[in-house]
């Protein structure tokens, strides 16, 4: 299928309005299946923009080039065209490289650049790269110009594919969201349905290619949100709610869900001097609905300098029970030895990583500097704050509603807060005061922080963190949501054990002189009570994996030997264990979980590592087998249409013989199938031409004389009706032969010689 093209006679668009200035592509209608494409990448586009800021900036440069492309498409060939895109991308990527700080790039690294753009498109977000805001403005106005520029020059199924290609990119990402991804294929669709019936006869010649091109990209929209294994819907496990530790813990971004579950399940032993939460993570770029952290993870190269303030020398170790992705210790780790030692690897947030997975029994030893700083102190630090800092972690999406900063001004003019310091703990315990802690809760649609604030009564520890960060931002305090796990179940002095159910979130503000100080607005108290509530009904289950010979209760040998299994809880049975392991009652002589605990506080249902709740596969869903009984009739039709299964056949026909009933209709075959060999190799019969002149004409070309043979045989059949077995027979064999000679693969035999 072709485009039609609104150039004239002389190859130059024709023009319309004013002067004739106006490609006259423009005004068709399939241009506005191509505007819909256009305005449906840009909607994703925009959003990027709206966390990072720089919308308007973004309009600009997009109108520009837009004019740009739309007013050359009258002056340039399209060869033209494509240098000029392609050198303008590359003066953009180019430009893009000398704006990224050299701390912050791998100079030369190709091995780096390649990752980064097989992660971008197997999911990662574009907002992870270095100066987002700089990227959008060189790549957006690249394909802005050749949409414009095809379009203008009548070329609307090629601007389209284009467009939709753009948005492709960002559907990989996971940048597009299902409804602009939607009205991206209805462009694509609208632009190729309109290009085909405008031209004289095109439904006609070009229906079927047609119905073949809306298919497929049916077939890529339902892709987005119903193909099996993806993130957003996994397949052939019953996940249920995620459970918290996979929402906090170890990813690249955070997504803010509704209701989560705990895991009960020990994932490492710490020994440290101290008892703090365990970090493993922090995030700089609030998207409004979750968090990304950007930037590139480097070698750790002998020791980090650690935070700039006074500081105190913690020596901890942590015992791998499960395999982690991660390497929990105190704030800020600067150090580290064991299994992982010279393979680290440290992010742009000071964060150490292991380059490979811990895994059961590894011992890791890590030093860290922990701040060693007085309220007063912090109270009369200064506000001084690094410009690369201060853009970092102020940063709010621009769609952030005007309220969240007046509330947070009311809050501390109220709490008379007048530094960074008790601002920060005004907004701390305004949040831990006012709001319930909940598992159990519905994600809000919009802005989270803005939600919470004014809409929920409860969360858990990422609404709380998040809240209270946005806030912080919205007086121009410097602030991160950090992750990882809290403290655990205390066993001795100085060694915790660390479940899944521990994995936390919580608050870091930046102060000049000190570093990064932790703040935690999520009530502890009902926090900890769900999830004692939660190891309680694990223990009473007899499940494995949720206690150490150290953490305080008994663990028998059948209990080890049972399967990984968490049934179902029962409300009417459950034992609460306190922090020091020893086995309180909740309520009840056999040790009952009394109705009185909050429902929102009982973990509904088991959870694991990865928040899933079955253990085995279950049958697909109707989408799913409605999705694959769709890719197939596609497929086949997509097939039938180009001719696959039609040549499938006759090449299975030709080395899987059969006999037929009759020697005439085996001779009959064996012509037709010779006929297939010779149009491939020389020409098609042509109409009106009988098979003794097609066969003579070929003769001059060199065609083997064998194919003589079976026209003979042939026409006996056909004219005479005469024709004997061995006669047939030997036809079949013939054609057979010839088709192997015929393979590109065994080489020129067909030529006589």
């Amino acid at each position: 299928m072709t485009d039609r093209s609104a150039a004239g006679s002389t190859g130059t668009p024709r023009g319309i309005g004013p002067f004739g200035v106006v490609p006259a592509g423009l005004s068709e209608p399939a241009a506005l299946g191509v505007l819909l494409a256009f305005l449906a990448y840009m909607s994703a586009f925009a959003s990027i923009t709206n966390v990072v800021g720089g919308t308007t900036r973004l309009v600009a440069v997009v109108a520009v080039a837009a004019v740009c492309g739309a007013a050359l498409a009258r002056l340039v060939a399209p060869r033209t065209a494509i240098r000029l895109t392609a050198g303008l991308l590359l003066v953009g990527l180019f430009g893009y490289y000398l704006a990224i700080p050299g701390s912050r790039i791998a100079l030369g690294s190709l091995v780096t650049v390649a990752l980064d753009v097989v992660s971008l498109l197997t999911g990662l977000s574009v907002l992870r790269l270095v100066l987002i805001d700089v990227w959008v403005l060189v790549v957006v106005p690249v394909p802005t110009f050749l949409v414009a520029y095809l379009a203008g020059r009548g070329r609307h199924v090629a601007a389209a594919t284009v467009a939709g290609g753009t948005l492709g990119f960002l559907v990989l990402t996971g940048d597009a969201g299902d409804a602009v991804t939607l009205a991206g294929v209805i462009g694509v669709a609208v632009a190729v349905g309109l290009s085909t019936v405008s031209v004289p006869g095109g439904l006609r010649s070009h229906g079927e290619t047609l119905a073949a091109v809306l298919a497929v990209m049916v077939l890529a929209s339902a892709t987005v949100t119903v193909v099996p294994a993806g993130a957003a819907q996994p397949w052939a496990v019953d996940r249920g709610a995620p459970g918290i530790e996979s929402t906090v813990v170890g990813d690249d971004e955070l997504e803010i869900v509704g209701t989560t579950r705990l895991s009960p399940e020990v994932r490492f032993t710490m020994e440290s001097p101290v008892e703090r939460n365990w970090h493993v993570g922090s995030y700089d770029t609030y998207t409004g609905d979750g968090w990304v952290r950007s930037g590139e993870e480097r070698p750790l190269d002998g020791t980090l300098s650690g935070p700039p303030g006074e500081t105190t020398t913690v020596e901890s170790t942590f015992t791998a029970e499960t395999e982690l992705e991660t390497l929990p210790a105190p704030w800020q780790a600067v150090g580290v030895g064991g299994v992982v030692g010279g393979a680290a690897q440290v992010d742009e947030r000071g964060t150490i990583h292991p380059s490979s997975p811990v895994l059961p029994g590894d011992q890791v030893a890590v030093e860290s500097r922990v701040l060693d700083a007085s309220p007063s102190e912090l109270r009369n630090a200064s506000t001084d704050y690094d410009p690369a800092i201060e853009e970092r972690y102020t940063q709010l999406p621009e769609s952030t509603p005007d309220r969240v900063g007046e509330r947070t001004a009311e809050i501390l003019a109220e709490a008379d807060a007048e530094n960074p310091y008790d601002q920060s703990a005004a907004i701390e315990s305004y949040l831990i005061e006012e709001y319930d802690y909940s598992l159990t809760i519905d994600r809000p649609d919009g802005d989270i922080a803005d939600a919470f604030l004014f809409e929920m009564t409860a969360g858990y520890c990422t609404y709380f963190a998040t809240t209270m960060v946005a806030m912080l931002r919205s007086q121009g305090v410097p602030a991160r949501l950090a992750t990882g796990y809290s403290s655990g179940q205390q066993v001795s002095g100085d060694e915790y054990v660390v479940r899944g159910q521990d994995a936390h979130a919580w608050v870091m503000v930046y102060f000049p002189e000190h570093g990064w100080v932790e703040f935690d607005p999520t009530p502890s108290a009902e926090r900890d009570l769900a999830r004692d509530i939660r190891l309680a009904e694990a223990r009473s289950d007899g499940a494995e994996n949720v206690d150490t010979q150290d953490s305080g209760f008994d663990i028998s040998p059948s209990v080890q030997e049972e399967p990984n299994e968490l049934p179902e809880p029962d409300d009417t049975n459950g034992t609460e264990f306190d922090s020091n392991g020893s086995d309180t009652e909740l309520n009840g002589s056999d040790s009952t979980v009394n109705d009185s605990v909050p429902e929102e506080l009982r973990p509904d249902g088991p959870s694991t590592a990865t928040g899933s709740d079955g253990d085995g596969p279950s049958l697909p869903s109707r989408e799913v087998l409605g999705y694959w009984l769709f890719v197939v009739v596609v497929a086949t039709a997509g097939a039938r249409h180009v001719g696959v299964t039609d040549r499938a056949y006759h090449a299975a026909r030709l080395r899987l013989p059969s006999r037929s009933r009759t020697p005439r209709a085996d001779a009959e075959r064996a012509f037709e199938d010779l006929e297939r060999i010779l149009s491939r190799r020389y020409r098609a019969r042509r109409a009106g031409e009988t098979p003794r002149a097609y066969l003579d004409g070929l003769r001059a070309r060199g065609v083997d004389d064998r194919v003589h043979a079976v026209g003979e045989v042939y026409e006996r059949a056909a004219y005479a009706g005469e024709v004997t077995r061995e006669e047939a027979d030997e036809a079949r064999r013939t054609v057979r032969r010839l088709a192997l000679e015929s393979n590109p693969l065994v080489g020129g035999l067909f030529e006589r010689t």
